[in-house]
């Protein structure tokens, strides 16, 4: 390649996003915990980012974010990101300076958030050399208490900053476990997305717990979102826990989730088997080249990118959260046309990076782990899941509840990843309004359930 290619082929890896940084972000957690109206409306609080609060109503799944003012309040809006601000308020403190409440006011009237007394404790626990970061959360109250640890997808952010699962169980009698995976927040070692080593990771997490004598390890519970789908299962196989619960999660292999991507998006899009059969053959081509390195699939594939890269149906499937949909946004790219050829091997290799074959994720069944396991589940799937096949999820979880397997699950029409609802726009544009609206409360009604806990409300 020529210096001029060579340049030419960095100038489009920036332009299309290619390179990336991450800088680590200061938070302020201070404000983070349970909090409840005078009406006994419940709300959790956590930082969004560095200027944003995130507040979700638990009755309603409702989010609000609150953004810092200089003059130390916040202003209210209602939404996952808006600023059409409708409130304002601030933070109470006591002698020693931490949040007891927060005041809301809206049209001159004023109410009181108070912020429930629930203990968080920081922790470190060693998983093999590594010293992971952790937070526990205790209810009101005298234990020991029944505990959910939550399980992350694949996101590399920070959970004990960022997650608020576990200020809603203990608002409702029930510890709550967060940690930070490996490589990110406040936990050593390299992030990986390897799934028995974020299972291993969840078990030291669990066997840490056995020190907290506020925690009743008869009652051990996981929650799992996305990619932990995966991964919880493989806990509950190696180390006895009481239920867990999968949110938006899959019982298929990678492969077939990573598929359904493009399969998604072209039939919401009303094309139907014939283009769905050329993607797979692009899409069997290039798994062919990243996953298990074989270079004589170059030829094919390039002659079908010049076959179809001008298509409807591939422009379509440009940026859908699969490995296609991926590719299909770089050769549907303005700039593509000054790509040689060679510049997309260039590409791929640098995107492979040191992958060394398939690996464990991409051969793991997951059915066949399901399928041994007595301990009761509950699935909340999306019924609009862009990212997860829940039509041939829920088809699984049906075949095995029917083998007597204590397996329940509840599909949310209309919710996307995440159990989120949105609005459309009329040119296909998607606002996420709300998560759905028992979510909140099917997740905590079960683990009472499974845990013999009373409702506290």
């Amino acid at each position: 390649m020529t210096r001029l290619n060579t340049t030419i082929l960095l100038l489009i890896l920036l332009a299309t996003g290619a390179c990336t940084s991450n800088q680590a972000i200061k938070l302020d957690t201070s404000v983070s915990g349970a909090y409840r109206f005078e009406d006994g409306t419940l709300f959790s609080l956590s930082p969004s980012n560095e200027t944003r609060i995130r507040m979700l109503n638990y009755d309603n799944g409702e989010p609000y974010s609150l953004y810092y003012t200089q003059e130390d309040g916040f202003n209210i809006a209602k939404g996952f990101g808006s600023t059409d601000f409708f409130a304002t308020g601030d933070f109470h403190y006591d002698d020693k300076q931490e949040i007891i409440a927060a005041k809301w006011t809206q049209d001159g009237v004023s109410k009181v958030l108070t912020k429930l007394p629930l203990v968080r404790k920081t922790v470190m626990f060693k998983s093999g050399d590594l010293m992971l970061r952790g937070e526990l959360t205790l209810p009101e109250g005298k234990g020991p208490f029944p505990v959910v640890v939550t399980v992350h997808g694949s996101e590399s952010s920070s959970a004990v900053d960022y997650y608020q699962w576990p200020y809603l169980l203990a608002a409702n009698g029930i510890a709550g476990f967060k940690y930070d995976k490996r490589g990110t927040g406040g936990s050593e070692g390299e992030y990986t997305q390897h799934f028995p080593t974020l299972a291993g990771d969840t078990v030291a997490a669990i066997n840490y717990l056995r020190s907290e004598h506020n925690i009743d390890m008869e009652k051990v519970n996981l929650l799992g979102f996305s990619q932990g789908g995966w991964i919880a299962p493989l806990v509950a196989k190696e180390i006895n826990i009481q239920s867990y619960i999968i949110a938006f999660g899959t019982s298929v292999p990678t492969s077939r989730e990573d598929r359904w991507g493009y399969v998604k998006r072209l039939i919401d899009n009303s094309y139907g088997e014939k283009e769905i059969g050329y993607a797979d053959e692009i899409n069997a081509l290039i798994t062919q080249i990243v996953v298990y390195h074989n270079e004589a699939a170059w030829d094919e594939l390039l002659a079908l990118k010049d076959k179809y890269q001008d298509a409807e149906w591939f422009k379509v499937i440009a940026n859908s959260d699969s490995m296609l949909g991926f590719v299909s946004s770089k050769l549907t790219h303005p700039l593509v046309g000054l790509m040689p050829d060679i510049g997309w091997k260039w590409y791929t290799q640098w995107k492979r990076g040191d992958s060394k074959g398939p690996g464990f994720n991409r051969t793991y069944q997951p059915l066949e782990t399901l399928s041994t396991l007595n301990t009761p589940s509950l699935w909340l799937l999306a019924g609009e899941d862009t990212s997860l096949p829940t039509p041939e999820t829920a088809q699984d979880l049906a075949a095995l509840k029917s083998q007597g397997l204590p397996i329940d699950f509840t599909v949310y029409p209309g919710a996307e990843h995440g159990n989120v609802m949105y609005t459309t726009d009329a040119e296909g544009k998607r606002t996420y309004t709300h998560y759905v609206e028992s979510y909140f409360q099917d997740v905590v009604n079960y683990f009472q359930q499974q845990n013999d806990v009373a409702p506290l409300r």
